[in-house]
């Protein structure tokens, strides 16, 4: 059994090699959790009861199961949210980052240049020429924000400059559509746009809200995907459940459920609303490009309950929850699969979780697996003397399932730096021979 590396299981190590270099991660791991608590909201460090089970439960009820758990799907799925695994031929692009809203979630000041493009407007035009210039393909083109319709014109040229340049592509709205307009649509539905994703918000007054789902209604007349995108608050499941009921009713094509995030600020508004950070925060530590911050306690239990809910109910709208894990998994695509081609022959790439994998040994055991593969014959392992560990390709486990020998799961990335490719080492894991197939991994 595949297990995540504690500090019960760091002390039961009997290579002095292997059990300092587990500690080495862990120690790495708590010096993060402490930085990120400096931000002022603490960790809940009392595990959810019922998860565990409540997925299982999903399972048997038909919900499918995506990225390694982080993507549950009931029902119908935006086609973006499909390719989003891997995100090949996907671009997302704004105006700018101005918005007449100031959500408590909202993580866009951790992009960089924020302040910059409040002030000025992005070469969104730019973008797209240089993509095809370079003879690139896009199957799917979204607009977000800041809120694209502060300026509906351009919006609309977006879409129409998106729709000559690349015939065919997938193109998707995110807004909170309280600026909508039935003209706005009109012009929207001539550039063939295909999928608009609402913000609704919980927080909201009643008549802002039911004016959001009246708009919804009118987009159903012009565009073809009607859906809302929004964050899963840990104190909202029975309001939450109502809105499934209110969107089904209606008609609406989906809902993607965002696992709350805090967005390294405003520490604030999340204590006096009793929110924590979940813990622990990501099963792998790596600072990917979406600044989406750390998940909220609670928020993905409601969102299970929720997915439950709708199959429970046998609701016809589209239920997608989408972790903050979730929204890694192209980027680790793109750049462990695309980049890694050609690297490491000890390293096996994981259509699981888009990691790079190597199998470790250490000590006794390295040196007892080092025999085993001369004897063997065998290739895609790497002997160091100095520390007398074993690195080999996952393949070359099935040598060691007769033989008592710890192993440890290497979890790894590849990196560009000044055009050259490196792997880099993220975390162990515990493990035995057995537990090494393509599969598991």
């Amino acid at each position: 059994m595949i297990q995540e590396m504690t500090r019960a299981r760091a002390a039961q190590i009997k290579d002095p090699v292997f059990r300092e270099y587990a500690h080495m991660y862990l120690d790495i791991y708590d010096d993060f959790t402490a930085q990120a608590e400096r931000m002022g909201l603490p960790f809940c460090k009392e595990q959810e009861a019922g998860s565990k089970e409540l997925r299982e439960e999903l399972r048997k009820m038909g919900i499918s199961s995506r990225c390694d758990g982080a993507s549950l799907v009931y029902g119908w799925l935006s086609p973006a949210c499909q390719a989003c695994k891997r995100g090949i031929g996907m671009v997302t692009s704004y105006i700018s980052f101005q918005c007449h809203r100031h959500c408590f979630f909202c993580f866009n000041p951790n992009q960089d240049n924020f302040l910059s493009h409040l002030d000025q407007k992005n070469d969104w035009r730019g973008e797209l020429e240089q993509i095809k210039g370079q003879g690139g393909r896009l199957s799917y083109i979204a607009l977000t924000g800041g809120e694209p319709l502060l300026y509906p014109e351009e919006t609309a040229a977006f879409f129409k400059k998106a729709g000559a340049l690349f015939p065919g592509a997938h193109r998707r709205l995110y807004t909170s559509g309280d600026l909508l307009t039935e003209g706005i649509l009109e012009r929207l539905k001539e550039t063939g746009l295909e999928e608009i994703r609402f913000s609704y918000k919980i927080e909201d007054d009643h008549i802002l809200k039911e004016k959001i789902l009246h708009l919804m209604e009118l987009a159903k007349r012009c565009i073809p995907s009607v859906m809302v995108e929004m964050p899963v608050m840990p104190d909202a499941q029975e309001e939450m459940e109502s809105l499934l009921r209110r969107l089904d009713d209606m008609g609406i094509s989906g809902i993607n459920l965002l696992e709350l995030g805090f967005p390294f600020y405003n520490a604030e508004a999340f204590l006096a609303k009793g929110y924590r950070l979940r813990y622990p925060p990501f099963k792998t530590l790596y600072d990917l490009s979406y600044a989406g911050g750390l998940p909220v306690a609670g928020s993905e239990l409601v969102a299970l309950k929720l997915l439950y809910y709708a199959a429970k109910e046998k609701l016809g709208i589209g239920v997608h929850y989408c972790s903050l894990e979730n929204k890694n998994f192209g980027q680790r695509y793109q750049q462990n699969q695309v980049l890694g081609r050609g690297g490491d022959d000890t390293m096996f790439f994981s259509e699981r979780d888009h990691y790079l994998k190597t199998i470790k040994a250490f000590g006794e055991d390295g040196a007892a697996a080092y025999r085993i593969f001369q004897q063997a014959g065998v290739c895609g392992y790497r002997y160091d003397r100095g520390t007398r560990s074993i690195q080999f390709h996952p393949d070359n486990a099935v040598l060691l399932k007769d033989h008592p020998i710890g192993l440890a799961i290497s979890v790894n990335v590849m990196e560009e730096r000044g055009g050259e490719l490196f792997i880099r080492e993220l975390k162990l894991q515990s493990a035995q021979a057995a537990d090494c197939r393509r599969e598991a991994l």
